[in-house]
């Protein structure tokens, strides 16, 4: 072999080096990147009772949450239960009317939890569609067996979503995109009539 081709083979091979180098720092940087970021995005932030939180399509305000024995429209609850209760104000920040609150709270150390109902708290009347920029004071109600354990400060994740104009399935608007937003701890107070 002759020195030029000795010179050109290893030149070769410290190209080949450099490059796998090069691609591995590459690499090293983007898989940082997106822990930096998964860590960072799933920091969600504490806050007190009372204070509105931008849920996207909601704004949430949660005021209290306490224990029943009957439910909003003054009816009482059969026996062997007892009602989870948030009160809280709901406001559509959408053009349109909207029933889409439903998923909008996660109760978070709180076990086997059926669906809640909505109930307009100026009327004791079932909550369905929420009307846009009108705020209203709502109260959720869980029915739960009266034997069941709860904590004495229930801790509340507000679910957010994200509007897009064209969806990537349909090419259809929406809210979409659903995470949590932020965290409320309610103290959890004895109505009349409840056994916590």
């Amino acid at each position: 072999m002759t020195p030029s081709a000795v010179s050109k083979a290893n030149k070769a091979l410290y190209t080949r080096i450099i490059a796998g180098i090069g691609g591995l720092l590459a690499g090293a940087l983007s898989l940082g990147f997106s822990i930096y970021e998964t860590r960072t995005g799933t920091e969600v932030a504490q806050v007190a009772p009372g204070k509105p939180v931008n849920a996207g399509q909601w704004l949430v305000t949660l005021n209290s949450g306490g224990i029943a024995a009957e439910t909003p429209d003054g009816r009482r609850l059969p026996d062997g239960k007892k009602a989870l209760t948030l009160d809280l104000t709901l406001e559509n920040m959408t053009a349109g009317s909207s029933n889409l609150y439903r998923d909008t709270l996660k109760l978070e150390n709180v076990a086997n939890l059926p669906a809640p109902q909505f109930y307009l708290v100026r009327d004791g009347d079932l909550l369905w569609d929420l009307q846009p920029m009108m705020p209203e004071k709502v109260k959720v109600v869980w029915q739960l067996p009266a034997t069941q354990t709860l904590p004495k400060v229930v801790n509340v994740a507000i679910v957010g979503t994200t509007y897009k104009p064209k969806d990537n399935l349909y090419a259809a608007p929406g809210w979409f995109n659903p995470n949590d937003v932020a965290r409320v701890g309610l103290p959890l107070s004895a109505g009349q009539g409840a056994n916590p």
